[in-house]
């Protein structure tokens, strides 16, 4: 039996108790819960629908390390036109308790569940969901177009999800103007993005056309959109990566997959944040640690407040775990950055506490052949020489460091006073996965200037 021959009784007797609930109090969708349109965002190209899941049957080392809204907003932060939700509490950790905090970034949301009863529309429909999954393999003609239509009355999207031609002859016949089409067998578990090459042509210029499974690379998403794809469902290579903002930015083309990642640091004011974001940084650095670009938590807040949708770093230096929490609260930090002789283990629970991705800043001699084994929740290195270090005269150990540590399998970003002049021949000579700026960019301390931060960001390569 496959799984969905499995779950169909355990769905029954969810829709059983779903109809019980609703004969006490009927299903309502709360104001505060208002409708938001999921094809519109879908539609246009090149748009991607971020997943989010607790666990995976077909991935049984995965387990979503942050809270769902955090997730959700580091999708948003990242490009996302719209997120995935898969509600099956039981098989995948996550249910339509969860929601709300997917919706609080403020993005539609499809709840992707196992459909085979209106009321089970009803209930993600009341919780707060934009749009329902409805899989046409597991549904006859007459029930798909049922469900099909019983979920627009409600005001809801609906994505039909088809494996092959069958399935999109019954998906048209309902009168599905949203149609995903899976890539991966549901026998063998295999994908194959021939069969979205395949099955995508077939719909006709009306639908709006998702591609699902087995994405991970900007070139996998352009072979479907050369089929047709409107939009791309992405779990595992979001979930899976080791900075899930970063990856939604490279698949949705913010940044060119090969080009470097760019960290401004040091910001102290909203007018540099906005400065720096609308030249194209991919992060922005707030030093919270003594330094005179220092920025208290009331600074920090006004700078989220200024950049909303900007993917922000938190800089620490041998900091309190106390400390860090009331920054990532106060910012809605994307990345903490740890400077100072934190350990491993401290690096490890700051990482699981806050629920982001970590950078870690090394000295050139702090690097060897161990150095991503001793870190492995490390998502980010920064090679930086020591305060003491003339940064000109120990340039060469921090590319050799950095070159080496990418050849590890680290991602690895460089500085070290690199400015607009230099920024060039150091990315060509070490091809670390980015470099962070602080001083070269700067007209005084804490201050950017905008000729040299637009001129640093056209010689990285941006």
């Amino acid at each position: 039996m496959s799984f969905l021959d499995d779950i169909r009784p355990l769905k029954l007797q969810e829709a059983a108790r779903y109809r019980e609930a609703f004969a006490a109090t009927p299903a309502r969708r709360p104001d505060q819960r208002p409708l938001r349109d999921f094809r519109a965002a879908v539609r246009g190209g090149r748009r991607i629908i971020a997943e989010i899941k607790g666990r995976a049957p077909s991935h049984p080392g995965f387990a979503l390390a942050a809270p769902v809204d955090r997730v959700a907003r580091a999708y948003l932060r990242g490009g996302a036109a719209a997120l995935s939700l898969v509600t099956d509490a039981t098989h995948f950790g996550t249910g339509l308790g969860d929601l709300d905090a997917a919706r609080s970034a403020g993005l539609p949301v499809i709840a992707k569940d196992f459909v085979l009863d209106p009321v089970q529309i009803d209930a993600a429909w009341a919780a707060g969901a934009d749009c329902v999954l409805l899989i046409a393999r597991w549904l006859d003609a007459r029930t798909l177009g049922e469900l099909n239509a019983h979920a627009h009355g409600l005001g809801l999207a609906v994505l039909v999800e088809c494996h092959d031609e069958r399935d999109i002859d019954l998906a048209l016949l309902a009168g599905a103007d949203l149609v995903g089409v899976n890539n991966r067998d549901l026998a063998a578990l295999r994908t194959d993005l021939g069969r979205g090459e395949r099955l995508l042509p077939r719909l006709p210029a009306h639908v709006t056309r998702v591609a699902e499974s087995g994405l991970y690379t900007v070139a996998d998403l352009d072979r479907l959109a050369r089929a047709g794809a409107d939009a791309f469902l992405i779990g595992h290579a979001l979930l899976q990566s080791p900075d899930p903002g970063d990856t939604v930015a490279v698949l949705a083309g913010r940044r060119a997959a090969g080009a470097p990642l760019v960290k401004i640091c040091g910001l102290t004011t909203p007018q540099d944040a906005v400065l720096a974001l609308e030249a194209g940084a991919d992060l922005l650095g707030l030093v919270f640690a003594d330094s005179p670009r220092r920025v208290d938590l009331e600074q920090a807040a006004a700078i989220r407040r200024a950049v909303p949708g900007a993917r922000l770093v938190g800089v620490f230096r041998d900091e309190t775990p106390t400390a860090v929490l009331a920054a990532m609260a106060a910012a809605d930090l994307d990345l903490v950055q740890l400077h100072g002789q934190e350990s491993p283990a401290y690096g490890a629970e700051i990482a699981q506490s806050t629920g982001v991705p970590l950078i870690r800043t090394l000295t050139p001699a702090q690097v060897d052949d161990g150095t991503c084994a001793r870190h492995p929740e490390v998502s980010y290195f920064l090679i930086d020489p020591p305060k003491s270090a003339v940064a000109a005269d120990v340039r060469g150990d921090v590319l050799a460091a950095a070159a080496a540590l990418t050849r590890s399998g680290g991602r690895v970003l460089i500085a070290g006073g690199l400015g607009p002049d230099d920024v060039a021949a150091a990315l060509a000579e070490a091809r670390p996965f980015g470099v962070d700026v602080c001083r070269g960019v700067e007209s005084e301390p804490g201050r950017k200037d905008p000729h040299k931060l637009l001129t640093f960001m056209r010689k990285a390569g941006r």
